[in-house]
């Protein structure tokens, strides 16, 4: 009864000062381990782990790993529910460490073993483990698995009247649909995790969602509700001494302190956020820190720093995707060592028997030799050919299903590629001809560089009572989806001018925008994607330029001066507060020079040290370029480009058009 008495003040009293009864806990350690009893020392392990492992991480894998053995071997002996029990929170408890240290691999096994034992003693911890496996496969990107896994989980929680679990399933299933940028989902999954923490008064879950909360706040631009509900669950992160929780405040607070250019403070916070998720060696979060530290050092000009937090978000990432594969690799070469070790073992067990054979056919006659000798090597041989052969014809099996799968893969990849290039031929046929381009303006060109084979980005051009039309789109993302999007905006430019009659390059945008929305909202999906897009319409005979923009930016030269006309900042498609598009009227003269332009050049990492090329250096570039030949200024363009670009990826794709009047 002492013992179970101190073991309950431990529980009670841990998470409210960890150093301060570090005494306390050492003295009921020494108390437990001298009644020689293992099933209370078990108990107190687990309980250790279960009530410090928000506060101290290292700490709790400590002691779930003293645990874990001692469970291991009371359930051998013992299949009493209480052990089995014991067991699964160890189980458990590594999983969530495994988790954080970015080892999903191993985490996932934790968490098959737990779901093992809890599958025949305890349905409603079985929701929690299915949880917590959902947050893996989030964390891993696979969002449809890690749906599917929440679903179940929160199904579960609603069938038991399990409030703790369908809270958590519903902040889980809020972070998946954030990760999905549909904020609107995410914003009512919170709200529901938040109201079922209030009624049972679970302090964790209430300050998680009130974080939560108000990260999808910021992202949805509402500042003021934003730091309100992030507040909230920094004073109870605070109060409960919860690291992890502090951590992720620090975090959130640096994209709102770079938001309003406060880049000292935004600083400020990624280093506490950083330094405490590098103490508690959370690595998935760290590359996430870094990535915010190297965003603000690259507003505050202090590009050292930026590139060397950039690398260290680059480290980490790899660092939790490579572990599985490293172990997938080390699993094999020890199968491998291990398959040589028998054979050897077996060699050698050969030729020990082929000595003792000889010894003893010295000691007989010729023929007993012959007989005795012969066929103890003869069952020897015939029981090697068998082996060899089962292993070869097992090996050819293997082999014949590897190179069928080989076949298949290879047969997918061909029809994948094959419907792509398709795609391609539908695309590049909706993209106005370049030389219908240089009739109008003899000196011009066109740099179009995609991505992938098919693009995000395209060109656009057309001729309306005695006005050249032409456009620069940059369609949300690239590859065959951002193609998808193209060919819908595309078609809304067409019917702005063909079938509603606008030449203003204002009106086209409104009216092109609206199209789209009401395109997108046919689908019955829930779908905000759309494009930034620069339209100039030309009156060669007045020397007049037209030009409104989305997001994207115009450049003109005119006397050796750049100068730059700047985009509405609203994208064609769903937006919180759209307004009509500004409609600007330039006068050009004989000799000046009009840019229109995608982001992905500016965008594009490069050069000696990995770093964005930025507007700047494009602006220095578009200026120097624009005193050569037409004829020269594409090849100079694409040239700097692939020299800037050199053994990196090509981020996103690239449309450049140059104009001179």
């Amino acid at each position: 009864m002492r013992i179970t008495l101190s073991i309950l003040f431990i529980v009670l009293v841990f998470p409210f000062g960890l150093k301060a009864n570090q005494d306390k806990l050492d003295s009921l350690m020494k108390e437990v381990r001298s009644e020689k009893d293992d099933s209370v020392l078990l108990a107190l392990y687990n309980d250790i782990g279960s009530n410090s492992y928000r506060i101290d991480q290292q700490m709790a894998k400590k002691y779930w790993l003293k645990a874990m053995p001692l469970a291991e071997s009371f359930v051998k002996s013992d299949t009493a529910k209480y052990f089995k029990m014991q067991l699964a929170t160890s189980y458990n408890g590594m999983g969530i460490i495994s988790r954080r240290e970015g080892s999903y691999s191993e985490a996932l096994g934790y968490y098959q073993k737990c779901l093992k034992i809890e599958n025949v003693i305890s349905k409603d911890e079985v929701g929690t483990t299915l949880k917590n496996i959902a947050v893996i496969y989030r964390e891993m990107e696979d969002y449809d698995k890690a749906l599917e896994y929440v679903n179940i989980s929160l199904d579960l929680a609603i069938k038991n009247n399990h409030k703790d679990g369908y809270s958590a399933s519903y902040n889980a299933m809020g972070m998946i649909y954030r990760r999905l940028k549909d904020y609107d989902k995410a914003l009512d999954c919170y709200t529901k995790s938040l109201d079922a923490a209030l009624e049972i008064k679970n302090e964790n879950n209430i300050a998680q969602s009130y974080n939560n909360i108000g990260a999808v706040y910021f992202r949805q631009k509402k500042y003021d509700k934003a730091i309100k509900y992030l507040e909230k669950g920094y004073q109870i992160h605070l109060e409960n001494g919860n690291e992890a929780g502090i951590a992720r405040h620090h975090s959130n607070l640096v994209a709102f302190y770079l938001k309003i250019n406060d880049t000292k403070n935004a600083i400020k916070e990624g280093h506490l956020a950083y330094d405490s998720y590098l103490k508690m060696g959370r690595k998935n979060e760290l590359s996430s820190a870094a990535f915010n530290l190297s965003n603000a050092y690259t507003d505050d000009k202090n590009y050292k720093q930026s590139l060397k937090y950039f690398k260290k978000h680059i480290l980490y990432k790899d660092s939790v995707f490579n572990e599985k594969n490293t172990r997938e690799l080390t699993q094999k070469e020890m199968q491998f060592n291990f398959d040589k070790q028998i054979m050897a073992d077996s060699l050698a067990r050969v030729e020990h028997e082929r000595i003792q054979v000889m010894q003893h056919q010295q000691e007989l006659n010729q023929q007993k030799m012959f007989l005795y000798g012969g066929g103890l090597i003869l069952f020897i041989v015939i029981i090697f050919s068998v082996i060899i052969f089962n292993r070869l014809k097992i090996t050819n099996k293997q082999k014949a299903t590897i190179e069928q799968q080989k076949l298949i893969v290879e047969e997918k990849n061909k029809e994948i590629t094959d419907s792509i290039n398709y795609a391609k031929r539908i695309q590049t046929a909706i993209l106005p001809s370049v030389d219908k381009i240089k009739m109008s303006f003899p000196n011009s060109f066109v740099l179009y560089k995609p991505k992938d084979i098919v693009a995000g980005d395209f060109y656009w051009y057309m001729e309306k009572a005695g006005k050249k039309l032409i456009a620069v789109a940059d369609c949300t993302g690239h590859g065959v989806p951002g193609a998808m999007v193209s060919v819908v905006c595309n078609n809304a430019l067409n019917r702005a001018v063909n079938d509603f009659n606008l030449i203003e390059p204002a009106k086209i945008l409104d009216k092109t925008a609206e199209l789209v929305i009401d395109a997108f909202k046919k689908s019955g999906e829930d779908v905000k994607d759309g494009m930034d897009i620069s339209l100039c319409s030309f009156d060669k005979d007045n020397n007049e330029l037209e030009y409104a923009g989305a997001i994207n930016s115009l450049f003109y030269i005119k006397e050796n001066s750049l100068k730059e006309v700047k985009g509405d900042k609203q994208p064609i498609g769903q937006f919180n507060d759209i307004k009509p598009f500004t409609n600007h009227k330039l006068a050009l003269a004989k000799g000046d020079t009009v840019y229109l332009f995608s982001d992905g050049y500016p965008d594009q990492f490069g050069g000696e040290k990995g770093k964005k090329y930025m507007y700047k250096r494009f602006r220095e570039l578009m200026l120097g370029i624009s005193k050569k030949e037409f004829s020269k200024q594409m090849i100079e363009l694409e040239t700097e480009f692939e020299e800037w670009r050199g053994n990196l990826e090509q981020l996103d794709d690239v449309c450049v058009i140059g104009v001179k009047i």
